[in-house]
């Protein structure tokens, strides 16, 4: 009647052990992906909460932001003929040699006038950074659409210091 044995008693204490250990080892696994999920929603917080504090201080100097980005002047053109003459004052203090400066469109984008003008001119590579940068810290604000440069033509062909032919359009803001 004693037929039955069993061939390894221990097996059923090792399963319930091995399932309890691994058990503790997810849990454990888990905690830390939360805790670092949710210290990155932190970051997240924190990053947005900085942005609404700027908006709400540059909110309250909004009169020295708009002076600062804004072209002032009586009517759109007269503050699209004061952008032709900034950028014709930057050409000459980065000696870029203007061609030709083409007055674009005005037309209204989110309750301000965008002003648009196109120039051609020659400048020397080593004058272009410099004077990229001047535009980028002009105030009021100046976005530079789009550049074009490629090698102006030479009369000789041996001279490696030939000068760039460079196209900007470029962008200023006014009010309505």
């Amino acid at each position: 009647m004693k037929t039955f044995t069993f061939h390894n008693p221990t097996l059923v204490r090792r399963f319930g052990t091995i399932l309890v250990v691994g058990t503790c080892i997810l849990l454990v696994l888990l905690t830390l992906f939360f805790a670092n999920v949710a210290r990155g929603n932190y970051d997240d917080i924190n990053d947005q909460l900085s942005l609404i504090a700027r908006a709400d201080r540059a909110e309250t100097g909004g009169t020295d932001v708009a002076a600062n980005t804004l072209y002032q002047a009586e009517t759109p053109q007269l503050a699209h003929s004061q952008m032709q003459t900034d950028m014709q004052a930057l050409a000459e203090q980065n000696q870029v040699q203007l061609e030709v400066i083409r007055a674009d469109l005005i037309e209204p984008i989110n309750g301000a006038l965008r002003m648009s003008l196109t120039l051609n001119g020659v400048v020397f590579e080593s004058q272009l950074g410099a004077f990229l940068s001047t535009l980028a810290r002009h105030e009021p604000m100046i976005v530079v659409e789009s550049i074009t440069l490629r090698r102006a033509r030479a009369t000789n062909r041996n001279v490696d210091t030939r000068p760039l032919a460079v196209r900007l359009k470029l962008s200023g803001f006014t009010a309505p």
